[in-house]
Formats: structure tokens, C-alpha cells, sequence
């Protein structure tokens, strides 16, 4: 299938909609498979075969070049000179003496066989990197093609992912699309439409009206006043005030004077106790000299 490009993509370049439109209508099926007829499918599917076939034996050329210079070092001196010959032949398009190049193919078996190991070891690296225990050098063809074939098939299948998640997420952006323009409208319903201004107005409103019941209650709550303190009732508060200050005078000269009596009976309490303290001192005296004038006595019998 082909990519879908959004709407405002293509409005915006309008040269890349009119090739993408000659693309799917003309020259594209709808599973991106192409129109032509099925001899040219047949001419170009063989193009492609020969194109690979090209390839694969330039590649399979260039491996031989290239692992030709590890083979030396297990050649004869001359056998090594006509091998580097041709190496050098071959990057610089110069061509062998006819001499150099039967010598070459005379000593091809030897290079072969020494090539042939260099390329068996090339090989168990490669099968070793597989990380397959069933993979050896000469099932590794069969594992690479195997290899190749699942990765094609996860192409696709990724590729089939991808234009689902897009279109999914397509879908997706139109939803959001609409779920903004649906926020957007609440928006300006609740908050700067009709209704949202019908309602800051009637707040408006009865915030003044609140205003001028609190204006209206201090008035009359002045009034109340007013009529509460009189001047009678305020004369006699003021009586009333001045029979308390006489009050107070007198409570503390009464507190004063018990003051004082309260410091004459502290006084006289101490002398009383004196008084008593000299006449318990006197009795003890008086009983001691009794005892005296009885022992007296009692020796004269």
C-alpha cells in the first residue's frame, strides 16, 4: 500500500500531490504493485535476474581479489610473483604476458586449494557468528538465505505495522481534534459566553445589593443607638458614674485605716508575748526557790 500523506501536506505542495496522484492512479496498483503489462513485468523481473546474476559475480570476483593476497605467503617465489602480477592486473586494467599467464594457470590448482582454505576459514568465522550450533561453512548459504528470507518477511510485516500505527495515529489526532474544539466550545460557554457573562453580572449585581443592606442595617443600628442613650438615660449613667468614683474613695480609705489597725494589733500581739515569755521566767524562779526553801527545811529536821 502506499503512505498516506495528510491532506494538509499535499495542499501544500501541490507539485509532489500531482506526482503522488499520477503515481496511484496510473502507474500503481492500490497494494503499490505496479500497471505495466505483463510483458514488460516479464522484461523487467528479467532485468533484475540478470542484474543480480551481474552482481553476484562481481562480488564473488572481488572476495576472490581480495583474499587472493592472503595466499601468498603459502605460494612458491615465482607463483607469488605472477600472483601479485595479477592483483596488480586487475586494479590497474593492465593485461598479462602471455607467459606470466600460463604460468598463472598452471599454478592455479595450488592457488585454489590454498584460496579454498582461506575461504573455508572465512566461512567457519561466519558460521561461528551465526550463533546456530546447526550452522557449518557448508550450510551457511542455506542459513544466510533462510536469514535473508525472514528478514524480508519482517520487513513487511513491519512495514504493514507501521502503516497501521499511521493510520491509527491519524485516527487518533482527528479524535484530539475534536475533543479541543469540543474543549475550546465548553470554554467559551462556561467561561466567556452568554451564560458566563449573565452570571458575573447577577454577581456583580448582588454584591451591590449586599452593599446596600450593610448600609442600610448601619443606619439603623445608628438610630437604635440614638434612641437608647437619651439624654436622661445619659445623665443618669453619668450620675451613676460619679456615685461609683465616691464609692471607690471611701473603699480605699476604709482599706487604709484596716491597714493600720491590722499594724497596731501586730504590735501589741509582740508585747504581749514578751509579757508572757517575763512571767513564765518569773514562775520558774518562784518554783526554783521553793524547792530551795523546802530542801532548807527538810535538812533543819
Amino acid at each position: 500500500m502506499m503512505p498516506i500523506f495528510p491532506d494538509e501536506v499535499l495542499r501544500k505542495n501541490p507539485q509532489f500531490k500531482a506526482v503522488l496522484q499520477d503515481l496511484t492512479t496510473n502507474k500503481l496498483n492500490p497494494d503499490a504493485s505496479s500497471k505495466l503489462s505483463n510483458q514488460g513485468i516479464k522484461e523487467s523481473e528479467d532485468v533484475d535476474k540478470r542484474l543480480t546474476i551481474l552482481r553476484e559475480e562481481l562480488v564473488k570476483a572481488k572476495i576472490i581479489r581480495q583474499r587472493l593476497v592472503h595466499t601468498l605467503n603459502e605460494l612458491p617465489a615465482d607463483l607469488k610473483e605472477v600472483v601479485d602480477l595479477y592483483i596488480s592486473s586487475q586494479n590497474s586494467s593492465t593485461i598479462l604476458r602471455k607467459d606470466d599467464e600460463a604460468f598463472f594457470l598452471e599454478g592455479l590448482p595450488l592457488i585454489c586449494k590454498s584460496l579454498n582454505k582461506i575461504l573455508l576459514e572465512d566461512a567457519t568465522d561466519l558460521a561461528n557468528m551465526c550463533d546456530d550450533e546447526d550452522t557449518s561453512p557448508y550450510t551457511l548459504p542455506e542459513t544466510i538465505t533462510n536469514r535473508l528470507t525472514t528478514l524480508e518477511t519482517n520487513r513487511l510485516t513491519l512495514h504493514q505495522t507501521r502503516i497501521s500505527t499511521l493510520h491509527s495515529t491519524l485516527t487518533l489526532a482527528a479524535h484530539h481534534l475534536n475533543l479541543l474544539t469540543t474543549t475550546l466550545k465548553l470554554i467559551e460557554q462556561t467561561k466567556h459566553g452568554l451564560s458566563s457573562r449573565a452570571q458575573k453580572t447577577q454577581a456583580k449585581h448582588l454584591a451591590l445589593v449586599s452593599d446596600s443592606l450593610e448600609g442600610k442595617v448601619r443606619i439603623m443600628q445608628y438610630d437604635a443607638l440614638d434612641r437608647l442613650y437619651d439624654p436622661d438615660t445619659l445623665g443618669a449613667l453619668e450620675f451613676y458614674r460619679e456615685h461609683l468614683e465616691d464609692t471607690k474613695v471611701r473603699l480605699k480609705k476604709m482599706a487604709r485605716k484596716a491597714e493600720g489597725e491590722l499594724a497596731e494589733y501586730d504590735g501589741f500581739g509582740e508585747q504581749v508575748r514578751r509579757d508572757v515569755e517575763v512571767y513564765a521566767r518569773i514562775l520558774g524562779e518562784v518554783e526554783r526557790v521553793k524547792g530551795e526553801i523546802g530542801r532548807l527545811q527538810s535538812g533543819d529536821a
